[in-house]
Parts: C-alpha cells; sequence; structure tokens
C-alpha cells in the first residue's frame, strides 16, 4: 500500500517534453537539487480598532521549479536560450606565442585570412609582456615588419636573434565536430511539459516508493549565470522555471505517488 506519510531526500529525474510534438526532448539524470516552491498571494480586508485583519481572499496561484545540475548540456542550453545548437566549422581567435629561428618563425595554426597580415604581432618581454608592435608589410619588408606565406612569417635579414619570442593573435578555423551556443537578442528560453522522477520512503514501514510531478507548463526563464572560477567547486548549472496555468485544465501540476512493483 503507497504511504500516507513519508519523507523525501533523493534529487528527482527532470524529463522535457516538447509542447508541440509531445516527444521527449532530454532528461536530466545529474541534478544536484530539485525542487518545487508554491505560492500565492492573500490580500485581507482590514478595520475596526487596531485595524485588524477580518477576511482573506487568496489568488495569484504560481509556482516555481528550480533545478541545479552539475553538468552543462549543450541540449539544455539550447533550450535556455531558443536557439539551435549550431555544428560545424567555425572562426575561433587564437593567442600563438612564436619563436624566431633564422629570421622566420612558424605559427602553430593556419591563419583563417592572412592576405592583410593578422590581427597583431608584437615581441615579448620576459614576462610576457608586449613590448614592440611589428606590422605586416604591404611591399618591401622593412624594419618591424613581416611577412606571412600559409603558417610562416617572415622578417628582415638579422633584426631578430635566434630564440627571440613574439606572441601573433589570429583567427584560425575549428573543426567540424565544433558546435556553437548562441544567445541572441530576439529568442527566448521556451515552454514545456516537465516531468519529475522521485523517490519517497514510507515514515511506517521505512520502504522506497515512486513520485511522479506532472508539470503541464513549465516555462523555462531567461536569467541564468554562467560561473568561472579558478578555485572551489565546479561550476553548476542552474535552470529556474516558472510553472504556468494549462490552457485546458485548473491543475498546475499533479504528484503521483505508487508502488513500481504495481506497474501494469
Amino acid at each position: 500500500m503507497t504511504p500516507n506519510t513519508w519523507a523525501i531526500r533523493e534529487v528527482a529525474l527532470a524529463t522535457f517534453y516538447d509542447k508541440k510534438t509531445g516527444k521527449a526532448k532530454i532528461q536530466l539524470q545529474n541534478l544536484k537539487t530539485s525542487g518545487i516552491e508554491n505560492t500565492a498571494t492573500t490580500v485581507y480586508a482590514m478595520g475596526g480598532r487596531g485595524n485588524n485583519r477580518i477576511v482573506g481572499f487568496s489568488g495569484d496561484r504560481g509556482g516555481k521549479v528550480s533545478l541545479q545540475d552539475a553538468i552543462f548540456t549543450n541540449e539544455v542550453i539550447a533550450m535556455m536560450t531558443g536557439n539551435d545548437i549550431k555544428s560545424g566549422q567555425a572562426p575561433i581567435k587564437y593567442r600563438d606565442i612564436i619563436k624566431v629561428i633564422d629570421d622566420k618563425a612558424t605559427l602553430k595554426y593556419t591563419p583563417a585570412t592572412p592576405v592583410n597580415g593578422l590581427n597583431s604581432v608584437y615581441t615579448l618581454s620576459e614576462d610576457q609582456v608586449h613590448l614592440e608592435e611589428i606590422t605586416f608589410a604591404t611591399g618591401t619588408l622593412g624594419d618591424k615588419q613581416y611577412k606571412i606565406e600559409g603558417k610562416e612569417l617572415t622578417f628582415k635579414t638579422g633584426e631578430f636573434t635566434n630564440g627571440t619570442e613574439l606572441v601573433a593573435y589570429y583567427t584560425t578555423q575549428t573543426g567540424a565536430s565544433a558546435k556553437q551556443i548562441t544567445v541572441s537578442s530576439d529568442k527566448f528560453a521556451g515552454t514545456y511539459e516537465l516531468i519529475l522522477d522521485c523517490l519517497i520512503r514510507d515514515t511506517v514501514t521505512k520502504q522506497d516508493f515512486a513520485a511522479q510531478i506532472q508539470i503541464f507548463d513549465a516555462k523555462m526563464e531567461d536569467n541564468w549565470n554562467l560561473t568561472m572560477a579558478a578555485e572551489g567547486d565546479p561550476s553548476v548549472f542552474d535552470i529556474p522555471i516558472e510553472i504556468l496555468k494549462p490552457v485546458n485544465r485548473k491543475e498546475t501540476y499533479i504528484m503521483t505517488i505508487y508502488d513500481e512493483d504495481e506497474l501494469v
């Protein structure tokens, strides 16, 4: 028999379903926390000596779901931004430390558009600070200038001693397996059906039972953070969700407690 009193501790599994097609989009199996906050507003008729509360009127029923994922998933980020994840080659800006050998220096990668030279090239101090700029030569190679062919930079004969460190900034291309996450000004997070599968424990028998929360219209909010830090725990991904009222029913969500052994 399913319990009347129960405790809950384990994090939920969250599954998102497309509202238009009804197909499952993704299940989050690495959540750190999951929870539902039920909200409403109560206003009171007040009066008499002391201006006491006489009767209350409740409304503005709503709710929020808070999911915190231990990992970042491209599909979820796409759902939060309203943009699809793009695959394929993409431009990447790169900082390259190179050394002069026999009046030449070789880049690690191939510049995407070397016709007008690289973004910028500088000599480096011992503590890796920019010193003098070396510019692209459009004609005859002069002092503090370079020419480029493929990955190879050429300098004026004898200008730099062997081992001189330079830094070059340029744009190269990724491979075809690269993925692009885009945040644009005209796209926003969508609304999905959300299923939270939970584990609860009967306070009497101490046996575990399943619970499923079905949220019919879960609107992903557009405020989210990507935190990068040099210390502490790895960054987590907070997924804020607003519970909306469905068009064709009064229930905003339903929680079903059941025994998995009784599933037909």
